[in-house]
Order: structure tokens, then C-alpha cells, then sequence
């Protein structure tokens, strides 16, 4: 189940959800040589340094990037406090990392519908989203754009949630990559706090916007976590 129940408009920084942990466990299978990782979209670093502990010996550099200062500022406490030598910056997608090339690329970059983000739990003014009504918009940039900071070889990792439009996501990674292979994927129960919002995800969904089921009463979502390779 996902860890972020309740809304918190405190909140500064994205906090990692079950999806996130879905990330590291795929991210950590996949790595088996000595690699430049990057994570892209860090928030407080959960994704990469998680990844970076797990895989120590097999990594030659580890690199992390957000939009949000607070986010980086966070990153480069944690990596202190598990005593990680990281590379660390701040801007917007690729901005800071021209003429830099890696073997692998995380990716947490919001991928969901904009409205049922801060309907969410997840989003509030602090922690912007900004992937349009069917949440396509960033991931679909950075797959892009991904590939020009690829290795031949190179892998990109992606989380995908049903509250967006899946296909499209998939249909601009197959564009773009040599290969684009499903990891893994799992389904969660909606929070709570999105149910009064159901008449609204309905129209969403008859958009074929997002994607969701119900059985027994209960409304689940899914995540998928996908690799493509250059």
C-alpha cells in the first residue's frame, strides 16, 4: 500500500511511496557492472542513494538532479548521513548535465494526471506537478530528450502510474529506444481522500486518460516500473 495517506501541506519535498521502492528493487537487479548512474528527479534521494548502498561495488559514479533546492539540499544530507560520495545539482530535467553522458538513467519525474495529482496526498503547493491533464507531459520530455545522455547501451528506467495515460508514455519509449521491456508492476488501494473525487476520475477515465479498477467496493490503481535501453 502506498505510505502517504494523509494530506500535509507541510510537506516540502516529495516523500518516496511504494512505487519509489519498486524503482530501487528493479534499478538494483539491472545493475551488474561498474556503471554512472544518474537520478533524475531525486527529491531527497531515496531512489538513488538506496540504490547506491545496495550496489557499492558497482558503482564508478553517482549523480543526482532536481528542480527543487530544498529537494537537493535534503539529497545532500542523506548522502552525508550514509556516508555516499554523490554528485549533486540543481535545474530543470537534462539542464545540468550537458556534455555528460551515463550508463544509467532514474527517472521519478511526476508522471500523473495533473488534476488527481493534487487531489492526491502526494502533491500540494510545495511539491508541484506539472504533467498535464493525463499526466504524459515530463516523462514524455525526458524520454526524449534521454537518449542524447545515454551510453551506447544505455539504460533509462521509468515508473509508470495508472493515473495516467500508460499507452502513450510506452508508445513515445518504443519511438525512441531500441528496447523497452516491462520490469515489474503492482496494484495499490486508492487514498482514501481520492474518493470523493470519483465522479471526476470517472470522466478521466471514459477520456481514457487514466486507468483504474474497482472490485468490491474498492478502487485500485496500478504501478509499473520500465526499462528502455539505447
Amino acid at each position: 500500500m502506498e505510505k502517504n495517506k494523509v494530506k500535509n501541506k507541510a510537506i516540502k519535498v516529495f516523500t518516496p511511496n511504494a512505487t519509489s521502492q519498486l524503482v530501487v528493487e528493479e534499478t538494483i537487479r539491472l545493475i551488474k557492472k561498474k556503471v554512472d548512474v544518474l537520478d533524475l528527479g531525486c527529491g531527497d534521494g531515496y531512489i538513488g542513494l538506496n540504490v547506491f548502498k545496495k550496489r557499492r561495488n558497482k558503482i564508478k559514479s553517482f549523480s543526482f538532479s532536481d528542480l527543487s533546492q530544498k529537494a537537493t539540499r535534503k539529497c545532500a544530507i542523506n548522502a552525508k548521513k550514509a556516508g555516499l560520495k554523490v554528485i549533486i545539482k540543481n535545474g530543470s530535467m537534462f539542464d545540468p548535465w550537458k556534455n555528460k553522458k551515463f550508463d544509467f538513467i532514474v527517472e521519478s519525474v511526476s508522471a500523473i494526471s495533473e488534476p488527481v495529482a493534487y487531489w492526491s496526498p502526494w502533491y500540494n503547493k510545495h511539491i508541484t506537478c506539472k504533467a498535464g491533464q493525463d499526466g504524459t507531459k515530463l516523462v514524455n520530455d525526458i524520454l526524449k530528450k534521454g537518449k542524447k545522455f545515454l551510453n551506447k547501451g544505455g539504460k533509462i528506467i521509468f515508473p509508470i502510474v495508472s493515473l495516467s495515460n500508460k499507452d502513450k508514455i510506452i508508445k513515445v519509449a518504443k519511438k525512441n529506444y531500441q528496447t523497452v521491456k516491462l520490469l515489474s508492476s503492482k496494484s495499490w488501494p486508492l487514498p482514501k481522500v481520492l474518493y470523493k473525487y470519483e465522479k471526476q476520475l470517472k470522466k478521466l477515465k471514459k477520456k481514457k486518460l487514466i486507468e483504474y479498477k474497482k472490485k468490491f467496493g474498492i478502487i485500485l490503481y496500478s504501478s509499473y516500473v520500465f526499462v528502455a535501453v539505447k
